[in-house]
């Protein structure tokens, strides 16, 4: 009787203390914050403050000295992991010592995250600005920009992040340095966002 109770046992005890634990998931967590693989798409909005950088910065002369405020929104599409291309609009209150200026302004944009495990990103722009009135003053009402910059992108849900960063934005009329008319601007551009993967 007992050697029928053992044998008819045994298996039940085997299985339950010789079964090995399952292989850990090949599958990374998924990341809170924006989703950064190729195919994923996100917007973001922003507000920055531009602080004028006077004479010569970088490669280009900056006479302009016009502080100024604006919102952002955004568009990028991540045509490789971490790489993105997309447009945006920048809506921007200039404030001179006269009249107050506004513009809106289109562009180009890239944004790069140079480590998966990393907040950073690299991001850089190209675009036309148009403006009610001469921006700087004594220039013209269009202008062309560019800019470059990093920034820190900060998961706070399930494909939401707080962005922070500061950029070096350029605008020329493009009409010559010699030209009385082309006075452009540099100016650092500190802003502060949300963004969100759909």
């Amino acid at each position: 009787m007992n050697r029928l109770a053992i044998a008819l046992l045994a298996p039940l005890f085997l299985s339950t203390s010789c079964t090995a634990p399952p292989p850990p998931s090949k599958i990374p967590p998924q990341r809170s914050g924006i989703q950064r693989t190729a195919g994923s798409d996100f917007a973001s909005a922003r507000i920055h403050y531009g602080i004028p950088i006077l004479q010569k910065s970088f490669l280009w002369d900056g006479n302009g000295e016009v502080d100024d405020t604006g919102i952002g929104l955004h568009w990028g599409h991540f045509v490789d992991d971490h790489v993105a291309l997309g447009l945006g609009t920048n809506l921007v209150q200039w404030w001179t010592s006269g009249r107050d200026v506004q513009s809106a302004e289109l562009e180009g944009l890239i944004r790069i995250y140079p480590k998966q495990e990393w907040p950073l990103f690299l991001s850089g722009n190209g675009g036309f600005q148009l403006a009610n009135d001469q921006i700087p003053p004594g220039g013209t009402v269009w202008n062309f920009s560019f800019g470059f910059g990093a920034g820190v992108d900060i998961p706070v849900a399930e494909r939401t992040s707080m962005l922070f960063g500061v950029d070096y934005h350029h605008i020329s009329n493009a009409l010559g340095r010699d030209n009385p008319r082309n006075p452009s601007q540099n100016e650092a551009r500190i802003w502060i966002g949300f963004g969100w993967t759909f």
